[in-house]
C-alpha cells in the first residue's frame, strides 16, 4: 500500500514531520502544526489545509505490553480533544489473550486461529483452567480469556498457549509468522508450549465520526482506530476493522471531494530527516497497565488520573501532553462508567447494565471527572 501511495500522482508523501497540534480559525480546523529537527535544528510549519483527516491508529503503545507498534499512542486522539473535538467511547480499549511474552516491544501475536485448531492453555503446571472458567474454554470471548489469563499472572503463575497436540509438525506450513517470532526467540511451538500474555490491541473509542467521518470539528474528519463510529460496540470482533477502515476510507473521501472545491497543497517545504518524537514515559505505561487495563476499580482509577495529572503539570512537550490527553479520556471515561461492559471490566462494579450506553465527553469533561476525584482524595491523605 506504501508503494502504491508513492506512485499515486494525486498523493504527496511529506516524511520527517511530526504532528502535534491542530490549527483552528474561528471553529474550523484550517491546518495542522508539525515540527521537524531536534535542538537548535527544531522548526515547526503550519500546513494549511482546507480538510484535515486524522487517520493516527490507536493508543495500545500507552500501555506496557502491546501488540501495537510504539508510534500508537494515541496522540491523534490528543490533538482532536485538545482542539475541543467530541470523543465518543474511549473507556472501551480490547486486550489480546495471547501476545507472545518473550519480552518484545511490541509483541508478537499468537494468533487466535491457534486455539481455533484446538491449542489450549496451561500454567506452569500444565493445568488447563479455562474449562472451569467458560463453557466455550478456549473460545470464549476475547475479553474473559484475556482476564482469565491475566488472573493466572497476577496469582503468581505463568500461562502458556499448548498447540503440540493441536498441531504439532505442521505449525512452520499453517502459522508461518507465529512459528518464525517464536522461532526468534528460542521457541519451537512444535516441542514447548508458547509463553503468552494479554497485551493492549484495539481502542473501540477515538474521535467521535459520523456516518462519513465527520468529526465534531469542521474541517476535521477522522478515519481507522483513531475515530469512533460505533461500529465495534464495547468489543471488537476480530477484523472487523479492516472492512470499517475500507468503507470509511472511501466515505471520508466521497465526502470530502464533495465538499470542497479541487485544490492541492501549495509551498511544501523539502521533506528533513525522519523525527522522532518521544516515547511514552515509563510511568504513564506503568500506571496504565497497572490500573486502566484488564480490570479496573476507582482507587486504582483515581490513582492513574493523579499520574497523568503530574505528567501533565510538568511538561510542555506537545507530544506527551497530547499522550496524556488519550490516557485521561481513557481513565475520566472508565471512571464515570460503573457497570462492566466488553473490554470494560470493573472489579467493584462487576454487572451490566440492562440498557447499554455511548459515552460521548470533551476532555473537558474529563478535566472535571479527575478534578472531582483526585483533589477530594488529596484532601483526605
Amino acid at each position: 500500500m506504501a508503494a502504491r501511495a508513492g506512485e499515486a500522482a494525486c498523493i504527496t508523501l511529506l516524511e520527517g514531520f511530526h504532528a502535534i497540534e491542530l490549527a483552528i480559525e474561528g471553529t474550523r480546523v484550517t491546518g495542522i502544526f508539525a515540527r521537524s529537527g531536534i535542538g537548535h535544528d527544531a522548526r515547526l510549519i503550519l500546513f494549511r489545509a482546507r480538510a484535515m483527516i486524522l487517520a493516527t491508529g490507536g493508543l495500545g503503545a500507552l500501555y506496557a505490553i502491546t501488540t501495537n507498534p510504539l508510534e500508537a499512542r494515541g496522540e491523534g486522539l490528543g490533538m482532536a480533544a485538545r482542539a475541543g473535538a467530541l470523543i465518543a467511547d474511549p473507556e472501551f480499549v480490547q486486550f489480546h489473550p495471547t501476545a507472545i511474552a518473550v519480552g518484545r516491544d511490541p509483541a508478537p501475536l499468537a494468533t487466535e486461529a491457534l486455539r481455533g485448531e484446538g491449542a489450549v492453555l496451561i500454567d506452569d503446571r500444565g493445568m488447563r483452567f479455562m474449562t472451569a472458567i467458560h463453557k466455550d474454554a478456549e473460545l470464549a470471548p476475547r475479553d474473559i480469556v484475556a482476564r482469565a489469563i491475566h488472573r493466572q499472572i497476577v496469582s503468581g503463575r505463568k500461562v502458556f498457549l499448548d498447540c503440540r497436540s493441536a498441531i504439532g509438525a505442521q505449525f512452520p506450513h499453517h502459522f508461518p509468522a507465529v512459528y518464525a517470532a517464536c522461532m526468534a526467540a528460542a521457541i519451537d511451538p512444535t516441542l514447548v508450549p508458547i509463553p503468552v500474555a494479554p497485551a493492549a490491541h484495539y481502542h473501540m473509542g477515538g474521535v467521535a465520526s459520523d456516518v462519513h467521518g465527520r468529526s465534531s470539528l469542521p474541517g476535521l474528519w477522522a478515519v481507522g482506530e483513531c475515530a469512533s463510529t460505533g461500529l465495534h460496540g464495547a468489543n471488537r470482533l476480530a477484523s472487523n476493522s479492516l472492512l470499517e477502515g475500507l468503507i470509511f476510507g472511501a466515505r471520508v473521501a466521497d465526502d470530502v471531494r464533495g465538499t470542497l472545491k479541487a485544490g492541492g497543497l501549495r509551498g511544501l517545504p523539502p521533506a528533513p530527516p525522519r523525527f522522532a518524537s518521544p516515547a511514552p514515559p515509563h510511568v504513564l505505561r506503568a500506571a496504565m497497565s497497572r490500573d486502566v487495563a484488564l480490570e479496573r476499580n476507582a482507587g486504582g482509577l483515581v490513582a492513574a488520573l493523579e499520574v497523568i495529572g503530574r505528567l501533565e503539570n510538568t511538561s510542555t512537550e506537545p507530544a506527551l501532553l497530547n499522550m496524556a490527553a488519550a490516557a485521561k479520556l481513557v481513565t475520566a471515561a472508565a471512571l464515570a462508567r460503573q457497570e462492566s461492559r466488553g473490554g470494560h471490566w470493573r472489579s467493584d462494579f462487576p454487572k451490566t447494565e440492562k440498557t447499554g450506553t455511548r459515552t460521548f465527553m470533551t476532555l473537558a469533561d474529563a478535566d472535571r471527572i479527575a478534578a472531582n476525584h483526585v483533589l477530594p482524595r488529596r484532601a483526605s491523605k
